[in-house]
C-alpha cells in the first residue's frame, strides 16, 4: 500500500515538473559547462596578453600587475574544467595548452616586475654608515 502511494505521489511530482518546464519555455537539461569555461579562460588569457602589451607601451606598473592577475585568473578558470560534466579530451588538451601559455606569460611578467623599493636598501646602508662612522672611542 505504501509503495503504491509513493508511486502515485512521485508521478504527480514528475507531472508538475514537466508542466513547469512547458510554462517557462526552458528545457530542464543541464547547460554545457566545459566550452564556456575554456572560452572564458582564453578571454582572460587575452586580457593578460593585452595588459602586458599595454605595460610595454605605457611602462605603467599597474598594467603589469593587472596582466599578472588576469593570467592567474585564466589559470584558475581553466583548471575548473575538471568539475564540468561534459568535458572531453579536447578540453583537457586545451587545459594543458592554456596552462603552458599562462606559465610562460607569467614568467615574462615576473621578469618585468619592478624591484623592491630601493629606499629600503638605502636606509639600511645609511644606518650601517652611521654606526661605522660615529664610533665612540672610550
Amino acid at each position: 500500500m505504501r509503495s503504491l502511494i509513493l508511486l502515485f505521489s512521485l508521478g504527480f511530482v514528475l507531472q508538475g515538473c514537466s508542466e513547469i518546464a512547458q510554462m517557462t519555455g526552458q528545457e530542464t537539461i543541464r547547460p554545457p559547462c566545459a566550452d564556456r569555461v575554456v572560452n572564458r579562460a582564453f578571454q582572460q588569457y587575452g586580457e593578460a596578453k593585452s595588459g602586458l602589451a599595454l605595460y610595454f607601451e605605457e611602462l605603467n606598473d599597474n598594467r603589469l600587475y593587472q596582466a599578472y592577475y588576469a593570467a592567474w585568473d585564466s589559470r584558475n578558470t581553466v583548471s575548473s574544467v575538471k568539475k564540468c560534466w561534459d568535458r572531453r579530451v579536447s578540453h583537457y588538451n586545451a587545459l594543458s595548452n592554456l596552462m603552458g601559455m599562462n606559465r610562460e606569460l607569467a614568467q615574462i611578467i615576473l621578469i618585468n616586475m619592478p624591484d623592491e623599493d630601493p629606499g629600503d636598501m638605502i636606509s639600511i646602508y645609511r644606518e650601517q654608515y652611521d654606526r661605522v662612522m660615529n664610533l665612540r672611542s672610550d
